[in-house]
């Protein structure tokens, strides 16, 4: 699944999607915001994911997915490219 991912990620979608979700992440409950940024969460997946998902995304990273080839969010983000992997998974993922 990483190849396939990594084959779609586009910089210039990433970075539109990041300042879209940006005023989003603002309106996050301040006590929500500083508890995900004490974990290892990219601060760009973390503007991106945390408006919807909430705290839920601690969990999440640690959880096998099935999209992801039945691996883990957080085992993505050990290489650069597993980082671009994910974050071209999370631009297809359903809003």
């Amino acid at each position: 699944m990483r190849d396939i991912y990594l084959k779609e990620f586009k910089p210039e979608s990433w970075a539109n999607m990041v300042l879209l979700y940006q005023e989003r992440y603002d309106q996050v409950d301040p006590a929500v915001r500083a508890k995900v940024a004490k974990s290892k969460i990219p601060k760009e997946i973390q503007i991106v994911l945390l408006p919807d998902m909430g705290e839920y995304l601690l969990t999440w990273m640690d959880r096998k997915v099935p999209a992801l080839g039945n691996e883990t969010p957080s085992d993505y983000l050990k290489s650069e490219e597993g980082t671009k992997a994910l974050k071209a998974a999370i631009l297809r993922m359903p809003r």
